[in-house]
């Protein structure tokens, strides 16, 4: 019987303290407020909240706490006599903050009262402008961005990306792909090369690699010709090639290896642009299986005595040196890395870097 008691107690405690404190003397009849749907085009609302002095003595409100620069509070400092009424302003700007919110704000009064007040509702974005949708222009074209990640690229397989463009004038544009530097696997199409005036289109970038035996950064570049007219914005596309890790079942994932290094970074401080500096890492493959390097690229300034011809065994632990060439570098920060490209599932990319402050 005791302890059911006690469980009760325990359970009431970790009940009340998942409400709001309310333990002063000041008493909001109306605790919450909804806006309901407000569109952020209409800018900020506000709604006054009252409460009453329920306490013997004059009560002052100290400080009002809120837990996000879009709520704004406005309130007297005057003291509120016993029976006395006051109000509490809260303003909501929505701008930048479209969907559903709930904010809360703390007030704490004179003698360590404390309440707890909130507002509540849904913001309609407001429309975007063209110049937003589309802040890239090439030519008289516009686009949504001028850079495309395709992030991890299995080898062996096809992985898209799409840019959205919209023609902004009041003529048609013709439209053609140019290469500065051909890529075996970088392939972009046009959904038109024709659009007209206030039509959207979407330019697709693929990397293909089933066909390319290429390993670790893969990097492209292109430029749009419209209406005749080489356009001076270069697009540039990005992605790794790695494993095709996609067929693996859970038992092959957990028998996978696993880099795990002693660390990735390191900063050597203030340096004279005097030589080489150098730093020891330790790799260790935490895995069941053999730990495999597929690709290495070495920053201008980084050399290591790491082998990426090496197999690392299951449980196996390898240091290594790695250095950061400050001959000749001008003065400031400097920072160099190693990509590393392994046959860790969970990881495949990694990378070292080292860096200083040069010494004028």
């Amino acid at each position: 019987m005791k302890s059911w008691k006690i469980g009760l107690i325990l359970l009431g405690c970790l009940w009340t303290g998942m409400l709001p404190a309310q333990n002063s003397v000041l008493e909001f009849p109306q605790q919450v407020w909804n806006f309901g749907t407000i569109r952020e085009a209409d800018g900020a609302v506000s709604h006054e909240f009252e409460f009453e002095n329920k306490g013997k003595s004059p009560v002052v409100i100290e400080k009002v706490t809120v837990t996000c620069g879009c709520t704004t509070p406005q309130y007297s400092r005057e003291p509120v006599r016993p029976g006395g009424r006051g109000t509490i302003r809260i303003a909501y700007n929505p701008e930048g903050r479209p969907g559903a919110f709930r904010k809360d704000i703390t007030i704490q009064s004179s003698g360590g009262g404390r309440n707890v007040i909130s507002i509540t509702g849904e913001v309609t974005p407001r429309p975007q402008e063209v110049g937003e949708l589309y802040p890239v222009r090439a030519g008289a074209l516009r686009l949504a961005t001028r850079t495309v990640n395709l992030g991890y690229v299995p080898r062996g397989s096809i992985k898209a990306k799409t840019i959205e463009y919209y023609n902004d004038t009041e003529r048609p544009l013709n439209m053609t792909v140019v290469y500065p530097k051909t890529k075996p696997y970088l392939d972009v199409a046009l959904s038109a090369t024709r659009i007209e005036p206030k039509q959207k289109g979407v330019l697709t970038v693929t990397y293909d690699l089933r066909d390319c035996d290429v390993w670790g950064v893969l990097s492209g570049a292109f430029s749009l010709m419209v209406n005749d007219e080489l356009a001076d914005t270069e697009f540039s596309t990005t992605g790794i090639a790695t494993d095709d890790f996609s067929s693996l079942t859970a038992a092959e994932l957990e028998q996978a290896p696993k880099a795990a290094f002693s660390s990735q970074y390191y900063h050597f401080g203030n340096q004279k642009a005097a030589g080489e500096l150098r730093r020891d890492f330790t790799l260790t493959n935490d895995g069941k299986e053999p730990l495999v390097f597929r690709d290495m690229k070495l920053g201008q300034r980084m050399s290591t005595t790491l082998d990426p011809e090496r197999e690392i065994t299951p449980g196996e632990s390898v240091t290594f040196s790695v250095m950061l060439n400050t001959k000749g570098a001008p003065a400031g920060k400097l920072m160099d890395h190693i990509v590393l490209i392994v046959n860790d599932p969970s990881r495949p990319m990694r990378e070292i870097r080292l860096a200083a402050n040069i010494a004028e």
